[in-house]
C-alpha cells in the first residue's frame, strides 16, 4: 500500500488513537480525513477486533467497515504493559497533541496511563474518552455498544413508535453520534490551548451524544406533536415529502403539479394552520396523490416546482445517483488486500486546506518503521530488539 500525504487544516497535529471498534476510530476518521497524522495503537497479540467484524471466518482481509473507518491512519503495534513498550508510550505521548481511547471505565487508570498521570508528561495533551455512559454515575461500570446505546437513550423507542414494529432491528448513529461529539470537542480544545497554552480531558458519553441527536424527538414529547415529515408510496417506491410548512404558494403549486387544484381551495388545507390541523387527513391524501406517478417522475415534477421532496433511494442507487456522481461523492482507492474500493469521500469540505483519502485502513502495524524510526529516532537494530522482546 502506497500513502500519500493528505493535506487539510489539521496539518500538523498528532493524534494517539488507542479506541477500537466504532464510536472511537469514527471520531479520528474525521480528523485523519482533515489532515491529522492519526497513529492507530495495537497491541499485535489482540489487535482491533473490529478488523474482522461481521466478516467470514476465513476472511483473509480486513472487513470494509473497518477499512472506511481507518482510512488515512498510520498502525503501530505497541505492547501498554511491557515495560519497554510503556517507555514508548510516554515517548509518543510527549510528541503528541491528543490521545482518543474508548476502553471501559479505569482501564487507563490501571495501566498508569489516565489523564492526570499523562499531563505530568505533557502538560498540553489533550485527553479524548468516550464511554457508553460516561464515567460518573450508577451505570459508568457498564459495557455498552450500539445497540445498547439506541435502547437506553429512547432512540429505539421513538424509532418503534414510527414503525409500529417494536422489537426489530433499530438503524442509527449509535456509534458516530458519539464520534463526531468527541471530534466536534478535540477540536474545540485544540483552539482553546492556542488561546491559554493547557490542554484538558474530554469525555463523551455515548447514551447522552444520542441524546443530543434526538431534538426532534424530544421536541415531539414536550410539545405534544408528533413527526411532520412522512415516506409516501409512489407507483414503484417512495418518495420523503414534507407537508406541512409549505407556504400556500408551494402547496399550490404542489398539489397542481400532481393533478389537484382545488386542494389549495379546500378549507381543511387552505392555510398553513390548517394543513397542520388536519395533517393526518392531509397526508392521506396526498398518498393517494402520488400513487399515481412512478418514482422518477414523482421526484422530477416537484424538483421542477421547487417543492422539498426525495426518492427513497437503495445504497446501489445512491452510487449511480446524478447528483453524487457530479461532486464526486465517492472516491476509488486500492488496498492490497481488499482490492479496489470505494470509500465516501470526506464530506466536510474546505476551499483553501482540502480534505482527502489517501488510503484505506492499514494492516497491524503497518507503520511501525516509521514511526519508530522516522518519529522516535530508532534504526532498525533497535526496532528488532523490541519486536523481539515484545515490546512492540
Amino acid at each position: 500500500m502506497t500513502d500519500h500525504a493528505v493535506t487539510g487544516p489539521l496539518s500538523g497535529v498528532r493524534i494517539l488513537d488507542l479506541s477500537h471498534v466504532l464510536n472511537g476510530p469514527f471520531s479520528t476518521m474525521l480528523l485523519a480525513h482533515m489532515g491529522a497524522e492519526v497513529i492507530k495503537v495495537e497491541q499485535q497479540s489482540s489487535p482491533d477486533r473490529f478488523r474482522h467484524a461481521w466478516m467470514p471466518m476465513d476472511a483473509d482481509h480486513d472487513g470494509y467497515e473497518f477499512l472506511v473507518v481507518n482510512a488515512n491512519k498510520k498502525a503501530i503495534t505497541l505492547n501498554l504493559k511491557n515495560e519497554q513498550g510503556r517507555e514508548i508510550f510516554l515517548d509518543l505521548v510527549k510528541r503528541s497533541d491528543v490521545i482518543v481511547e474508548n476502553f471501559s471505565t479505569g482501564v487507563m487508570d490501571r495501566l498508569g496511563f489516565g489523564y492526570e498521570a499523562l499531563r505530568e508528561h505533557n502538560p498540553k495533551i489533550i485527553y479524548a474518552s468516550s464511554k457508553g455512559y460516561g464515567e460518573t454515575g450508577p451505570y459508568a461500570d457498564l459495557r455498552s455498544f450500539a445497540t445498547i446505546a439506541m435502547a437506553v437513550s429512547g432512540w429505539a423507542d421513538a424509532s418503534w413508535r414510527l414503525s409500529g414494529a417494536p422489537g426489530t432491528q433499530v438503524f442509527g448513529p449509535g456509534d458516530e453520534a458519539a464520534g463526531v461529539s468527541m471530534a466536534l470537542g478535540i477540536l474545540a480544545a485544540l483552539y482553546n490551548r492556542t488561546q491559554t497554552g493547557k490542554g484538558q480531558k474530554i469525555e463523551v458519553s455515548m447514551q447522552e451524544a444520542l441524546m443530543g441527536f434526538m431534538v426532534s424527538s424530544f421536541h415531539e414529547f414536550f410539545e405534544g406533536m408528533g413527526p411532520a415529515g412522512a415516506y409516501m408510496e409512489s407507483a414503484d417506491g417512495h418518495v420523503a415529502t414534507h407537508l406541512p410548512d409549505l407556504n400556500d404558494d408551494l402547496f399550490r403549486r404542489y398539489s397542481t403539479a400532481l393533478g389537484h387544484p382545488e386542494a389549495i381551495e379546500d378549507p381543511r388545507f387552505s392555510t398553513v394552520v390548517k394543513r397542520r390541523e388536519n395533517l393526518k387527513i392531509l397526508q392521506q391524501e396526498v398518498a393517494s396523490w402520488m400513487k399515481q406517478f412512478p418514482t422518477k417522475e414523482l421526484f422530477n415534477i416537484l424538483r421542477q416546482q421547487q417543492v422539498p421532496a426525495g426518492p427513497v433511494l437503495s445504497i446501489d442507487q445512491i452510487l449511480e445517483d446524478e447528483h453524487i456522481v457530479a461532486r464526486k461523492a465517492f472516491v476509488e482507492v486500492d488496498h492490497d488486500q481488499a482490492g479496489r474500493l470505494q470509500l465516501l469521500a470526506p464530506w466536510i469540505r474546505f476551499s483553501e486546506t482540502p480534505s482527502g483519502i489517501s488510503h484505506a485502513g492499514p494492516a497491524v502495524g503497518e507503520h511501525n518503521y516509521e514511526v519508530y524510526r522516522d518519529l522516535l529516532g530508532y534504526d532498525e537494530e533497535v526496532i528488532d530488539k523490541l519486536r523481539a522482546d515484545g515490546a512492540i
